[in-house]
């Protein structure tokens, strides 16, 4: 028998296929043939199954149990086959070799199948852990088209990306959104409908807005944009939920308006900054550059470069006072820069760019902090910062960072 046939046959022998006559050819062959080059043989076929579909227990066992009660190999006549002629008997000697082969095969099968699922295991723990990191925020976003479709920025290419009737969509990098608008679309009708797309950025996310008259708009995490295609009639207005930074085309026949809930900035064309989360209790435009006005209700507020205006949620009154510009821009600049803050106001901060939830153990009411921090540093080194200035500590679990004295 040529060893080709004989590894078919000892394979059909090991899945149970195999017919009457060849299993009689196989026993006989064995029986004639060298002991130990059958078991090298044995072995050597038995440990290709792990390069297929991993060896299930009942493959493993199945094999030993055969090889063990099978009557062919003690020379005693099956029952179930007292037609066919008689099979010689082996010698148990022979078969032990054998079977001590296959035990060994299937011993190592086993552990490498363990010890492989094991790995698995860990390697899925361990990317888990990964996935779950409280990492620094970074450039995500999504636009919502006029018809409903949301494009998430983050994981799409660069390029060309929606047509909004006569203003292309495009993605210039990983971190610029930017409108172009041809000329016949940039000067429409007043009677023409308006299309409005939103850009949204997730906790933990930023992103760069280019809109169709040329301004420049970066959004902080937790933040949203609602814009015209296309700005018609004789004024530019957008809304605004969370905090954005504005460099606004210059356009006197076209003033620029910023809504935020019930306060209106109104720009020809400047650089400001507006902070306007709905958890935070004030909404505040700091001016760089130019002038703005703010409206409230019915009072009204022009603020200088290097001013701010503030609008209490709970009240109409404006209130106009010298800025820190610094820390007013930190965000968009990669810091944060916490002047004798309150512990919550920077863990809101803090919060909103690493994504997670904060909780309070105890009473931090008159607990402040001074200091400036780079806002891609791991959360650890930014909690034991804090640690380190204040009597404060931290406990991270999960995403939820625990505060306690």
């Amino acid at each position: 028998m040529n060893q080709e046939r004989l590894v078919r046959l000892l394979q059909e022998y090991f899945d149970n296929t195999i017919n009457r006559d060849d299993c009689i050819e196989l026993l006989r062959y064995l029986k004639a043939s060298d002991t130990d080059n059958i078991a090298d043989l044995i072995s050597e076929e038995m440990l290709k199954l792990h390069q297929g579909a991993q060896p299930d227990s009942f493959k493993k066992h199945s094999v030993l149990q055969r090889i063990k009660h099978d009557p062919r190999f003690t020379g005693e006549e099956p029952l179930s086959q007292i037609h066919q002629p008689k099979i010689v008997k082996f010698y148990q000697r022979k078969w032990l070799k054998i079977a001590a082969a296959i035990l060994f095969v299937c011993t190592g099968l086993g552990l490498y199948v363990v010890n492989h699922q094991n790995q698995i295991c860990c390697q899925n723990l361990a990317q888990t852990q990964i996935n779950n990191a409280i990492r620094p925020g970074g450039n995500k976003a999504t636009l919502t088209l006029s018809n409903g479709q949301v494009i998430v920025l983050d994981t799409a290419n660069n390029g060309l990306i929606a047509n909004t009737g006569k203003t292309r969509v495009i993605k210039s990098n990983k971190a610029q959104l930017v409108y172009n608008a041809t000329t016949q679309s940039a000067i429409t009708p007043a009677n023409a409908p308006v299309v409005y797309n939103t850009l949204s950025t997730p906790r933990g996310g930023m992103f760069q807005v280019v809109l169709p008259d040329g301004t420049q708009v970066w959004l902080n995490s937790a933040s949203s944009l609602k814009f015209p295609t296309t700005f018609s009639g004789s004024e530019r207005r957008v809304t605004l939920t969370g905090e954005g930074y504005f460099e606004v085309a210059k356009n006197k026949e076209k003033p620029f308006y910023v809504d935020i809930n019930h306060v209106e900035v109104r720009v020809l064309g400047t650089h400001f900054n507006i902070a306007a989360y709905e958890d935070d209790n004030d909404i505040t435009t700091t001016l760089l550059e130019g002038a703005v006005q703010v409206k409230n209700s019915d009072q009204s507020s022009t603020i200088k470069p290097g001013e701010q205006a503030v609008v209490k949620n709970d009240c109409n009154a404006i209130k106009v006072s010298p800025a820190n510009i610094e820390k007013a821009m930190a965000w968009k600049n990669g810091y944060f820069i916490f002047g004798d803050e309150d512990i919550k106001s920077i863990m809101k901060k803090i919060s909103r760019w690493y994504d997670v939830e904060v909780v309070y153990s105890g009473d931090f009411n008159n607990i402040r902090f001074g200091g400036t921090f780079y806002r891609s540093k791991s959360i650890d080194e930014l909690l034991s910062n804090l640690e380190a200035i204040g009597k404060i500590n931290f406990k991270i679990a999960g995403r939820r960072i625990i505060v306690m004295k």
